[in-house]
């Protein structure tokens, strides 16, 4: 996917079982205000294909993000670059 410019690591699993039960995949992205949390749901993303639903969701959030830079947190390396060389 790409993320910011950047090729990234999105886990596929969100798209999949929407594409396999036909549920609606919904982004939403949080973020801290005064008084706690808000939250946006993005517009649906169409139901076409893993990779290019997934990338839907990677827009989604970095659109959040962009937003609201403060309050986004990754608890794993997402971009390629970042990924430690295989043996």
């Amino acid at each position: 996917m790409e993320f910011f410019g950047a090729t990234a690591t999105m886990p596929a699993g969100p798209a999949a079982l929407a594409l396999a039960t036909g549920a609606t995949l919904l982004p939403v992205t949080l973020w801290f205000d005064r008084d706690g949390w808000s939250a946006r749901i993005h517009p649906a993303v169409a139901p076409t294909d893993v990779p290019t639903m997934t990338q839907g969701l990677a827009d989604a959030f970095a659109a959040g993000i962009t937003a609201h830079p403060a309050d986004w947190h990754m608890l794993q390396r997402v971009w390629r670059d970042d990924l430690p060389a295989a043996p």
